[in-house]
């Protein structure tokens, strides 16, 4: 299956709703942007069928389930839930794809960032001796094969 080329395959309207459905899946708030402020129904959605070409169908049975934006999304949830799962995740990739989103959430992405032990946290984990069990088994591995 190939991805949804939104930029070819979507005009406007189709976009706008996209939108509207993706902002009740995700509606904003706690300093953080709706679904359709951040872009979702556009280079994010793009870039999430890009990573996931699979998710595609979702997206265009949500997009042509007819009714307002909430009637489509409850007839989703309710007949065709399925659909409707693989279209949130869609739309939830395509929203935590968004830079403005990920620095808002204070994650920095996927890009490894070493932070320095907090004093005494060595400490807590030696408490009670929860560690006791592992330190008594000493290290174990398995040789990798040939």
């Amino acid at each position: 299956m190939t991805g949804l080329d939104l930029s070819t395959e979507l005009g406007d309207a189709s976009r706008a709703r996209l939108a509207a459905l993706a902002d009740l899946l995700i509606p904003g708030g706690s300093g953080l942007p709706s679904a359709g402020d951040a872009d979702v129904a556009g280079q994010w959605i793009n870039r999430a069928l890009a990573a996931n070409a699979d998710l595609t169908s979702a997206v265009k049975h949500a997009l042509a389930t007819h009714g307002t934006p909430d009637e489509a999304l409850a007839e989703l949830r309710l007949h065709h839930r399925d659909v409707f799962d693989a279209f949130a995740f869609a739309v939830s990739g395509a929203y935590f794809m968004n830079p403005d989103v990920r620095a808002a959430l204070g994650y920095p992405g996927i890009a490894p960032r070493r932070l320095p032990p907090a004093e005494g946290e060595a400490d807590y984990y030696l408490e009670d001796d929860i560690l006791a069990p592992v330190i008594d088994r000493a290290a174990i591995y398995r040789p990798t094969p040939a």
